[in-house]
C-alpha cells in the first residue's frame, strides 16, 4: 500500500493544438486531453513528441497552485501508468505514532480503491507499514516486493500487505524524494501488478520528482511571496547561516557593515524571523 503499476495504456495521439485557459485547478477532463500528448511515450514517438508530451505534463504541474490541484495532477498520472492508488508526501519519522495526525500534516495526495484509505487510518498502520520502515532507510526507488522482503516483522508485511491485496493493491512502485535540507519526501503508486519497463520508471520518477517539487513551492512562507528577498539581502542570509559575523560579511560582499545590518534586518522583516539561522532557513521550507 500506503506510502507505497502497470504499464501506461495505449490511445490514439493527436496533432492537434492543446487549448487551455488560465485556471487556479487542474480539471480531470483538461488532463485527459492532455494525457493523449503523454501517452506517445508508451508508443513509441519520434524525439520531437516526447518533448511535447513532456513540456505539456510539466505545465500541467506548474498551473496547480494549490495542493488540490497537485494531488489531482497525481491521480491523473497514476491512472496513466494503470494505477489503482497514489499515496506519498513528506515522510514522518519512524516513531511517530498517529497515522491519522501525520497523514493531515505531511501528505499531498492520498488515493485509494474505496475503504482502503478508511480501514488504513483507522487501524493506524502508518507506523508499522513495511514500505514506511523502506522509506527511513533507504533513497533510492524501489518496489513494494523489495519493501515486504526488507522489512524486519514478517507480522506487518502479513497483516497491512495482506490486507493491502484484498483491496487489489498487491504491487507498487515507491519514489524517494530528498530535499536540499535533506528532509525526504516520497510517493507510492500501487495496483495489481508491477510491469513497468524501465523507460516507464524513469518517466515516472521525474515526474513525481517535479510534482513535489512544486508542491514544495507552493508550501513556502506567504511573506517570501509577497515580498521576495533581494539579492544582497539573500546574500547576506546565506553568510550569516556559515556564522559569518556583520563585520566579515561586510568585507566578503565589499560593503559597509551598516549595510549589511539593514540588509539583515530587512530580511528578517520580510521573513517574519528571529534568528539568523531561522532567517535562512524560512525562503527554504
Amino acid at each position: 500500500m500506503a506510502w507505497f503499476s502497470r504499464r501506461p495504456t495505449a490511445i490514439p495521439t493527436t496533432s492537434a493544438p492543446l487549448n487551455r485557459a488560465p485556471r487556479a485547478t487542474i480539471s480531470h477532463q483538461v488532463f485527459e486531453t492532455d494525457r493523449i500528448g503523454m501517452q506517445s511515450v508508451a508508443n513509441g514517438l519520434r524525439m520531437t513528441d516526447l518533448f511535447w508530451s513532456t513540456w505539456e505534463i510539466i505545465s500541467l504541474i506548474e498551473q496547480a497552485a494549490d495542493q488540490n490541484a497537485i494531488q489531482d495532477c497525481l491521480i491523473n498520472i497514476a491512472k496513466i501508468y494503470g494505477f489503482a492508488s497514489v499515496f506519498g508526501g513528506i515522510v514522518p519519522p519512524g516513531d511517530m505514532r498517529n497515522s491519522k495526525t501525520e497523514i493531515q500534516a505531511r501528505a499531498v495526495v492520498q488515493y485509494f480503491p474505496k475503504g482502503w484509505g478508511a480501514r488504513y487510518v483507522d487501524q493506524n498502520y502508518l507506523p508499522r507499514d513495511p514500505i514506511l520502515a523502506r522509506l527511513q532507510k533507504d533513497r533510492n526507488a524501489f518496489s513494494w516486493s523489495d519493501g515486504y522482503r526488507s522489512c524486519p516483522d514478517p507480522d506487518n508485511v502479513r497483516i497491512i500487505g495482506g490486507e493491502a491485496a484484498d483491496f487489489g493493491l498487491v504491487e507498487g512502485f515507491v519514489i524517494p524524494i530528498t530535499t536540499l535540507d535533506q528532509r525526504t519526501a516520497a510517493l507510492s503508486f500501487g495496483g495489481a501488478r508491477d510491469d513497468l519497463s524501465n523507460r516507464d520508471r524513469s518517466a515516472l520518477t521525474f515526474l513525481a520528482h517535479f510534482a513535489i517539487g512544486h508542491w514544495l513551492y507552493l508550501r513556502r512562507p506567504n511573506l517570501t511571496r509577497s515580498k521576495p528577498l533581494s539579492p544582497r539581502e539573500f546574500d547576506c542570509l546565506l553568510w550569516a547561516a556559515e556564522g559569518k559575523t556583520d563585520w566579515e560579511i561586510s568585507v566578503i560582499l565589499g560593503i559597509s557593515r551598516s549595510t549589511v545590518t539593514k540588509h539583515i534586518a530587512s530580511a528578517r522583516e520580510k521573513l517574519d524571523a528571529v534568528s539568523k539561522s531561522t532567517r535562512l532557513q524560512s525562503p527554504c521550507v
